[in-house]
């Protein structure tokens, strides 16, 4: 029985504070070790914070937008409040157990309620000291660019921890099974979709798993990345994915096929084409569904994070009408993506990104314009909740 009624938001006392999005990182992509025979439970490994509510009661009460990942069935689900909005094959770890001289590793997805750390496209996998000895390879220093390998994470990663993420992988035949070293794999589709989907500090739960027996790894050497496929988007002119995009979204698209459309107007709008990032913010709230509406919203609030004065700008750039879905669309997805208090000091109201006073004449009409939707959406949470959540 959920307990939370809907749009009340829950307040997790122990939320990490937000942190920067970071790019060009490295992963070693284990769960935990180097541990000298203490539980995994007990994180020695220092790499991940759990929030400390359990797993069951977060996803009772959830009242925004999370990542809930099943062991037991291999299975990804982003979901909003009680609503899945996809759900995709997840490769987890094997549980099996390495023992050497350098140190000792279990190989098992963490559970229990994360949050993200950071995220990047195309991360670069550092390679870890058991891929060494797995593989009886000699192990080269810590900082070697023979530890760096691109290819094998696919074209995103989310991070729960320095070593932990929700990543792509170039052998989605081997999803929907226990074959990683701890990591989740996710087909590149999708790893590419929860990527704009989610945001520093997005909640991201891991349950089941408990009576889950070692199994044998299918395969420890990934060998050499994939050639990269043909890119199908790279010559369509801007005008035309957002013409394609339009008819995604007013057929209520279920494919998925908006998402590589939305992804890639996204990195155009960000580095020089500014038709590119008013088209997807004018398509705000033109989708065939309240449910395809709201994801749409966590591939802008994604965008907003991203580029916010350029985001800024271009709402100011577009007509009224467009710019205030836009913006509700923005503030929504982004307090959504958030399981604190919407006073608490780290709450990630998106004026909160880009000083008003930076912004010229023409900047400040999409700036109010957030303002605007921000304070409506404290008075839908006063309305439905009867109080400011501060307790």
């Amino acid at each position: 029985m959920r307990k939370a009624r809907l749009g009340t938001r829950r307040v997790v006392e122990g939320l990490t504070r937000p942190i920067v999005l970071l790019s060009g990182l490295s992963a070693g992509c284990v769960s935990f070790g180097p541990f000298g025979g203490e539980s995994p439970e007990n994180d020695p490994s220092g790499q991940l914070e759990r929030l400390p509510v359990p797993a069951e009661t977060f996803v009772d009460t959830a009242s925004g937008a999370f990542v809930l990942v099943d062991l037991d069935d291999n299975i990804l689900r982003f979901m909003d409040r009680e609503e899945v909005v996809w759900e995709a094959p997840v490769g987890t770890g094997t549980g099996l157990h390495l023992e050497s001289e350098e140190g000792d590793w279990l190989f098992t997805t963490p559970r229990g309620v994360f949050q993200v750390k950071y995220k990047e496209e195309l991360p670069v996998w550092f390679l870890p000291d058991w891929y060494f000895i797995e593989n009886e390879l000699p192990m080269p220093p810590e900082n070697s660019p023979d530890r760096r390998q691109k290819g094998q994470l696919g074209v995103a990663a989310v991070y729960l921890g320095e070593e932990i993420a929700i990543h792509g992988t170039n052998r989605p035949e081997l999803l929907g099974q226990r074959v990683s070293h701890g990591c989740i794999r996710l087909e590149n589709k999708f790893a590419q979709r929860l990527y704009h989907n989610v945001q520093i500090g997005t909640p991201i739960v891991i349950v089941g798993g408990e009576d889950i027996e070692p199994v044998e790894l299918v395969e420890t050497d990934p060998g050499p990345p994939p050639p990269t496929p043909p890119d199908p988007l790279g010559g369509v002119p801007t005008s035309e994915l957002l013409r394609r995009l339009a008819n995604h979204l007013d057929e209520d698209d279920t494919t998925g096929a908006w998402v590589p459309l939305t992804s890639r107007l996204i990195t155009r709008g960000l580095q020089e084409d500014a038709p590119a990032l008013r088209g997807i913010l004018a398509l705000a709230g033109t989708a065939g569904s309240a449910k395809l509406n709201r994801e749409y919203g966590t591939f802008l609030a994604d965008a907003f994070s991203r580029g916010s004065w350029r985001a800024v700008v271009s709402l100011a750039r577009i007509d009224e009408e467009a710019r205030d879905r836009a913006t509700q669309a923005i503030v929504q997805a982004t307090m959504s993506l958030y399981p604190g208090s919407i006073v608490d000091e780290y709450a990630p109201w998106p004026t909160r990104r880009i000083p008003s006073g930076i912004l010229g004449p023409d900047g400040m009409a999409g700036w109010e314009s957030l303002l605007t939707a921000e304070g409506e959406y404290r008075e839908s949470v006063l309305v439905l909740t009867g109080s400011d959540r501060e307790g």
